[in-house]
């Protein structure tokens, strides 16, 4: 979803609102698989989203997210942004960044024959399977080498991903859920070496979502025991949750199980209002999925992770570091977890 953040479909009508634009070009091809994590520039809207957690030798905790965007626009050329935050869990701070370009060359863009993003000097590329971040904002700058556990995952029916039932409400979803991550973290101007683990998505597609799609609540979990499991919940403006609510769960092999709606829970446990925003974010969850045993409590490690994008994509959203703790078929589990929230914060949907 994505984050981002962080759906493609909704970041793509955030872009065009700002720039007065109506997005073109056709539905893509529901059975066409997502093959690459290189660019699709016949498709509406397209994001590659990093999260993950960082540690120092010295124990100290950190939680990261990079996010590319492309849209297309009425004029029918592209614009790119990109959002790169830092939780620093032992600090309780929260630090993020944001960028908006067209594309020109030196300064934006996407290849479309591999994976290689960038704008300015921010950039994610692949090269022999490892995935190379790089971002940088006053208070802190990462250069990150993530190295892939396990193999790519299509999330939904053939990699397809339904927000709703119309024709253009899908995206094409595919994920790798377990990165191992090495490289250094700069703050103050001293560099010093991190490693942990992150997660991936690549989503693109036509961009359309149901009018009635109020925001949405999304959880990248990976488990001590070598599992994973993606959960978004749609939830209707009616204050009920969408039928098109869905996730996947991934075995130690690799093997990926889709989830329907009625295949997991998420109940809020705490809340946080925003100083920022005023808007009040469910702040706690306990996810369940029965089929796989699971009964997880996931707890946020700062509670402000809150960006308020007004000079890119105009989104407000929540997207943070969380801890998780609980149990994998009556076995104790601990974990991390990334989690999205949008639509609490009123006005348009990204």
């Amino acid at each position: 979803m994505r984050r981002v953040a962080v759906l493609a479909g909704l970041v793509a009508a955030f872009f065009a609102a700002p720039l007065d634009a109506a997005f073109l070009s056709a539905p893509l091809d529901a059975a066409t698989p997502p093959s690459t994590n290189a660019a699709h520039p016949d498709a509406r809207a397209e994001w590659w989203y990093y999260t993950g957690h960082l540690e120092t030798a010295a124990r100290e905790e950190f939680g990261f997210e990079l996010t590319f965007f492309r849209a297309r626009l009425g004029d029918g050329d592209d614009v790119d942004a990109a959002h790169f935050a830092l939780t620093d869990v032992g600090r309780r701070s929260f630090r993020w960044a944001e960028k908006l370009h067209r594309p020109f060359p030196g300064i934006a863009g996407a290849d479309s024959g591999r994976l290689a993003v960038f704008i300015e000097d921010w950039e994610t590329r692949e090269e022999g399977g490892v995935h190379l971040l790089r971002a940088s904002m006053p208070e802190a700058a990462i250069a990150l080498r993530l190295e892939p556990r396990k193999p790519p995952v299509r999330n939904g029916e053939g990699g397809i991903s339904r927000k709703g039932p119309r024709p253009d409400e899908y995206s094409n979803y595919v994920s790798i859920p377990r990165l191992f991550v090495s490289g250094t973290l700069t703050r103050g101007g001293k560099a010093e070496p991190v490693s942990g683990i992150a997660w991936f998505d690549h989503e693109f597609g036509p961009g359309g979502l149901p009018e009635d799609l109020a925001g949405w609540d999304w959880f990248a979990v990976q488990l001590s025991d070598g599992t994973e499991a993606m959960l978004y919940r749609l939830r209707a403006k009616s204050g009920g949750e969408s039928p098109f609510s869905q996730g996947t769960f991934v075995a130690r092999d690799g093997t990926a199980f889709p989830l329907s709606a009625g295949d997991f829970s998420v109940e809020a446990t705490g809340r946080w209002r925003s100083p920022h925003t005023a808007a009040t974010y469910p702040s706690g969850w306990r996810l369940r999925v029965p089929s796989r045993g699971l009964d997880l409590a996931v707890t946020p490690r700062v509670a402000d992770q809150e960006l308020v994008t007004n000079r890119s994509t105009r989104v407000t959203y929540w997207e943070g570091a969380c801890a998780v703790a609980g149990t994998a078929r009556g076995v104790p589990v601990t974990g991390k977890s990334y989690v999205e929230l949008t639509g609490y914060a009123g006005g348009a949907l990204p």
